[in-house]
C-alpha cells in the first residue's frame, strides 16, 4: 500500500510538472534578447484631422526588433503644423465674445489664422502578417504616444489663447501598411496611421525609405 501511494504521488508530481511546462511554452516564445537597433528610415506623409486643415507630416522610425514571432517594436518621432479650420476659428471667436463685457455691443473679434503644431514621440507594436523572410511584409499595429502641441497666430501670440493651445497630451494609434524589401539592406515603407487623442484626431498616409537589417 505505501508503494502504491508513493507511485500515485510521483505520478501527480510528474503530471503537474508537465502541465507547468506546457503553460510555460507560449511564454518562451517571448524574448527580449533580439531587441536593439534593427533599422531606421525617415518618412514623409499627408495628414488630415477633425479640427485642422490638411497638411504635410514629417517623421522618422527606428526598428527595435522582434520580441515574439512576427511581433516587432518601433520607436518613432513625427511633426506637423497646420491651420485650424474656419469653423474652429469661428467657435474660438464666439467663445471670446461671450467673456467680453461691452455695453455697446459693437465690438468685433478677428483672430485671423491660428495654427497648431504637433511634435510626437510614439511607440508602436506591429504584427507582421507574413513570414519575416518574405519580400512583402504587410502589418497591423497599435501604439501610444506623447504629443507636444503649440499654438500660434499673429492675433494670439502672447495671449491666454495661445497659452490654452500649448499643451502636452497623450494619444493612442492604429497602424496598417506594408514594408517592401529592396535588396538586402533597405526597405520601402507604405503606411497609414490613425491617432486618437482627447483634443485631436488625425489620419495620415506616409512613405518611408531607409535601412533595415
Amino acid at each position: 500500500m505505501p508503494k502504491f501511494r508513493l507511485f500515485m504521488l510521483a505520478s501527480a508530481l510528474l503530471a503537474s510538472l508537465s502541465g507547468a511546462a506546457e503553460a510555460q511554452r507560449p511564454l518562451n516564445r517571448f524574448s527580449y534578447d533580439n531587441l536593439g537597433f534593427h533599422g531606421f528610415w525617415p518618412e514623409l506623409g499627408i495628414l488630415t484631422s477633425d479640427r485642422l486643415e490638411g497638411t504635410i507630416s514629417y517623421g522618422a522610425r527606428m526598428d527595435l526588433g522582434q520580441f515574439a514571432p512576427r511581433l516587432r517594436m518601433l520607436l518613432g518621432v513625427s511633426y506637423f503644423r497646420s491651420d485650424f479650420k474656419s469653423k474652429e476659428i469661428a467657435e474660438f471667436e464666439t467663445a471670446l465674445e461671450d467673456v467680453v463685457n461691452d455695453p455697446t455691443g459693437d465690438f468685433t473679434i478677428d483672430l485671423g489664422d491660428v495654427r497648431w503644431s504637433d511634435l510626437a514621440l510614439e511607440l508602436d507594436l506591429q504584427y507582421v502578417l507574413t513570414p519575416m523572410t518574405s519580400r512583402y511584409l504587410p502589418y497591423l499595429g497599435l501604439g501610444a504616444g506623447m504629443h507636444l502641441r503649440n499654438g500660434s497666430g499673429d492675433a494670439i501670440n502672447g495671449t491666454f489663447v495661445e497659452d490654452a493651445l500649448d499643451m502636452l497630451g497623450a494619444g493612442v494609434s492604429a497602424t496598417a501598411g506594408m514594408d517592401i524589401k529592396v535588396g538586402q539592406a533597405f526597405v520601402l515603407n507604405l503606411g497609414g496611421r490613425a491617432v486618437f487623442g482627447s483634443d485631436l484626431q488625425t489620419v495620415g498616409l506616409s512613405v518611408g525609405f531607409g535601412y533595415r537589417r
